[in-house]
């Protein structure tokens, strides 16, 4: 079995450099890369395959994969508008390879859709961890690439790599790090002594956003005396046994930065938890015990990251918590406020995914920024499903202004206190 990898692996990366050097002539020699009147590519992750926009009419998204439900959005824009045609590049079994086989059979499948004619640009739908050599094709082969949902930072690394190459719809985690300790400051306030439990998940995600709020929340670590526990979510680390400790110390805030699995596991257990007096052995809720028997945790907030939200949680027939629950989230979640004239004409029903708007954008903002040759700053969308102002700094990144910010949105399953 062992020798069969080992001569496909020969096979697969002669196949992908052939394809590679191919694309490449292409470029330098015809015009079939990069021009006005091509085609975009679109690049996305699901188990069953869209070959054309107007054949999807009637495709149903599958909630559990935002790269399906971007994909939904960008072909409705498809089919509203009078834009350049699109070729949907379906990349799922490409990306169940190990590692290294995976990123040579997506070079080959990038390089032999973009040796078909002329290309106007690539989008894709593709989340941070897959969306690397994507990055990596379209900056060798100088095509202009879209990033839809892909918030890690070191994808635009480095900076002098990204001019006019690659773009990002959605604004970062250094973004969303910095609006996330902004809230949690304005939840401290002159308080002194507020205590906050910070899980996060052992992966590049989980780590960057608690080691920034971490440094982001210093200042008032020393002047108002903020306590911060910080808890690494291992697959060994039951939450159930962390509840006692948490009752005893007091916890005001628990911020989970992760995805949303493991965050709604920590979401039911503090829903059903009550410390018994007999086992909980500290002073920090007799008050409560006397007053109302087993404490709970009803009296504390959490935050979720945008990698922990669930559509679920905004629905309080789901799951109803007695606790408040706040999401923080680049576009406001379905079921929120009515969007502005200018998006509800985009959106009548309001209850779109993020991943939705942002696949619907995409199509307007590709065009936009090709009528201005992928240079910076671009001009914003007229009409923007999302509400960002989709203008672009020099590394690519979306300009840093209130509409591209992280909000903290309460959610409809938790408690509405004054």
């Amino acid at each position: 079995m062992q020798q069969i990898l080992n001569w496909t692996r020969r096979l697969v990366y002669p196949a992908a450099a052939i394809l590679l050097i191919l694309a490449g002539y292409m470029v330098l020699a015809s015009p079939y890369t990069s021009k006005s009147d091509g085609k975009i590519l679109a690049v996305y992750d699901a188990e069953s395959s869209v070959e054309d926009c107007d054949k999807a009419r009637d495709m149903t998204p599958d909630k559990e994969n935002v790269s399906s439900e971007a994909l939904a959005g960008f072909c409705r824009a498809v089919r509203a508008g009078n834009g350049p045609n699109v070729d949907p590049l379906n990349v799922h079994d490409e990306l169940s390879n190990p590692s290294d086989i995976k990123t040579a059979k997506i070079y080959e499948r990038l390089a032999s859709r973009v040796a078909r004619g002329s290309t106007l640009g690539v989008i894709s739908f593709l989340s941070s961890p897959d969306s690397a050599p994507v990055v990596r094709f379209c900056r060798t082969m100088e095509i202009p690439l879209l990033l839809t949902l892909a918030a890690n930072n070191d994808l635009l690394a480095p900076t002098e790599d990204t001019t006019g190459i690659v773009f990002r719809m959605m604004p970062n985690n250094g973004r969303q790090a910095t609006d996330m300790a902004a809230w949690v400051n304005d939840q401290v306030h002159d308080r002194s002594g507020y205590r906050i439990a910070v899980f996060h998940e052992p992966n590049t995600y989980g780590e960057f956003l608690q080691q920034r709020l971490n440094y982001d929340l210093r200042p008032n670590i020393r002047e108002k005396g903020l306590i911060l526990y910080n808890f690494e979510v291992t697959e060994e680390l039951q939450f159930a046994g962390l509840l006692p400790q948490l009752m005893c110390e007091k916890i005001d805030l628990i911020v989970y930065l992760g995805y949303a699995s493991r965050a709604m596991d920590l979401l039911n257990k503090l829903r059903w938890y009550r410390a018994d007096p007999d086992t909980v052995a500290c002073r920090a809720r007799e008050a409560s015990r006397r007053e109302s028997g087993n404490a709970t945790f009803s009296n504390i907030k959490v935050l979720l990251s945008s990698g922990a939200y669930d559509d679920d949680l905004n629905d309080p027939l789901k799951y109803p918590f007695a606790f408040q629950i706040f999401a923080l989230l680049p576009t406001r979640p379905p079921g929120g406020e009515m969007k502005k004239p200018s998006q509800a004409a985009a959106a009548p029903d309001g209850q779109e995914s993020g991943a939705y708007e942002y696949g619907y954008d995409s199509y307007a903002v590709l065009q936009s920024l090709a009528a201005q040759k992928f240079s910076a700053p671009s001009q914003p969308l007229e009409h923007s499903m999302t509400g960002h102002d989709y203008r672009f700094d020099g590394n690519g990144e979306l300009t840093p202004v209130k509409r591209n910010t992280y909000v903290a949105y309460p959610l409809g399953s938790s408690a509405r206190k004054p």
